[in-house]
């Protein structure tokens, strides 16, 4: 009996080591972390669509080059707030949840997914972006 728990405590261990994350699975399939410079210049002043990794759907936002940013989720529902670099981390901090989200930007081939795994942000998979736009191009207000 004592054989068992050593064994499945093992064959654990041996699947836990076996399962890669999302990210992991992108960075091996050729993606790349971006530094908070790069995460700047591809992503300041841009209109930003997104789709949810879990599915939720498809998210618009204007990140201003001024650090304000306004978002529209797939519920409709518009939120304003505020986007800075933190080292390699972009992070969002929203008014009516002041609580500091960040993401990590993997990029390949001019695609770019972003990362809520690890460091100083939450939960685990953000979202894929669809489109970079220059500019407020859907004429979103900031506040």
């Amino acid at each position: 009996m004592r054989m068992n728990k050593y064994w499945a405590v093992a064959m654990l261990a041996i699947g836990l080591t076996g399962c890669a994350t999302a990210k992991e699975e992108y960075l091996r399939d050729g993606y790349r972390v971006m530094t908070g410079e790069e995460i700047t210049r591809v992503f300041s002043g841009q209109t930003v669509e997104g789709r949810y990794g879990d599915g939720s759907g498809n998210l618009v936002e204007y990140r201003s080059a001024d650090g304000r940013l306004t978002t529209i989720e797939p519920s409709r529902r518009t939120y304003y707030g505020t986007w800075e670099i933190d080292d390699d981390w972009l992070c969002f901090i929203y008014a009516d949840s002041p609580k500091r989200r960040c993401v990590e930007v993997v990029t390949k081939d001019g695609q770019y997914i972003e990362f809520r795994t690890g460091g100083p942000s939450y939960g685990k998979y953000g979202a894929e972006i669809i489109s970079i736009q220059p500019g407020n191009v859907r004429d979103l207000p900031l506040k």
